[in-house]
């Protein structure tokens, strides 16, 4: 099988440990990368626990959120790790949701302005330069950083196609994905850049389970705080679930869960996860593949039982090396 990542998440309140060990399964299987999402926790933490947990595999956020960390301590972070893993750190910057920020106070502005003062800031800090009337010049890492911005939006990958090395996608149909990856990579060219320079990760929500109907409700479950987010409820509405993504909006906005989740129905769900049978799992990440997902990211969801048996078992099902 071609390679996939794993991503790893917090929000299970596994031992930071336990993470690391999975790591550590995953990299054993044969899988080109794990990805560490930031909401709970500090995914430059985890990643450096995963770094001296593994020795090959690619560890990378998935995502950095940079209205919570200045460049200065991302880019301090990213030297870090690089060099403690030996090259194998990807930095994945993302702007956050506004719903997410503003309970902490924090106003999102224009997010892709804020993207690309951050990169101004960050780039020379990674390559070991200076930065204007900042007294401090930080040691350029080993090897280079590779930086990924998630994008939902087009203008942010054509951001991306114009000043990073790659796009980090998450519950985004095929179509939709190659929309954006051709306006990342049209983006680059405009730039005097090598369109094929631009790499690609696909997040996809793994609900893996031999009963269809107990997937769809395990998804239901999981995925209807995307649906009540402005960004990930554009994706739905621009792929032909207009109707749909506005009731589920409505309903968040009222804060009934319980009507977000009816207002998801299972082929809304097929557009953006992998569910069901393993059969019917891969051949939909097939498709991804096909639409030129360079590097897959599974986001593992329990359908029954915990969430480590649930990694396991997509290690088990995707594993390149079986």
């Amino acid at each position: 099988m071609p390679t996939c990542a794993l991503s790893l998440s917090t929000f299970s309140r596994m031992p930071y440990p336990a993470l690391a060990h999975l790591a550590r399964e995953a990299e054993d299987a044969g899988f080109s990368g794990v990805y560490v999402p930031e909401a709970n926790n500090d995914a430059m933490l985890v990643a450096y626990a995963i770094a001296k947990a593994t020795s090959r595999i690619i560890i990378g956020t998935r995502v950095i959120n940079i209205h919570l960390r200045s460049a200065i301590t991302c880019g301090a972070g990213a030297l870090m790790l690089q060099e403690e893993s030996g090259g194998r750190f990807v930095l994945g910057l993302g702007v956050g949701h506004r719903a997410l920020l503003k309970p902490l106070g924090i106003e999102m502005g224009n997010a892709r302005e804020f993207l690309r003062r951050y990169m101004e800031l960050l780039v020379p800090i990674l390559n070991g330069g200076a930065i204007p009337n900042f007294p401090y010049q930080f040691r350029p890492a080993p090897q280079r950083i590779p930086v990924f911005f998630a994008a939902l939006a087009l203008g942010t990958a054509r951001l991306a196609g114009e000043l990073a090395d790659g796009l980090m996608l998450y519950m985004c149909p095929p179509d939709r994905m190659r929309i954006m990856i051709d306006a990342a990579r049209n983006s680059a060219a405009k730039a005097g850049r090598g369109p094929e320079t631009v790499s690609v990760t696909m997040g996809l929500p793994v609900f893996l389970d031999d009963h269809l109907d107990a997937a769809y409700a395990a998804a239901r479950r999981d995925l209807a705080t995307y649906l009540g987010l402005q960004f990930y409820n554009r994706i739905w509405a621009a792929s032909g679930f207009e109707a749909e993504a506005k009731r589920g909006l409505d309903a968040a906005e009222r804060g009934d869960r319980a009507a977000v989740g009816a207002a998801m129905t299972d082929a809304m769900i097929d557009a953006v996860a992998l569910v069901g049978p393993a059969s019917r799992c891969l051949a939909r990440l097939e498709q991804y593949r096909n639409q030129g997902a360079i590097t897959p990211v599974l986001v593992s969801h329990a359908v029954h039982g915990d969430y480590l048996s649930a990694v396991r078992e997509n290690i088990r099902v995707f594993a390149p090396a079986k």
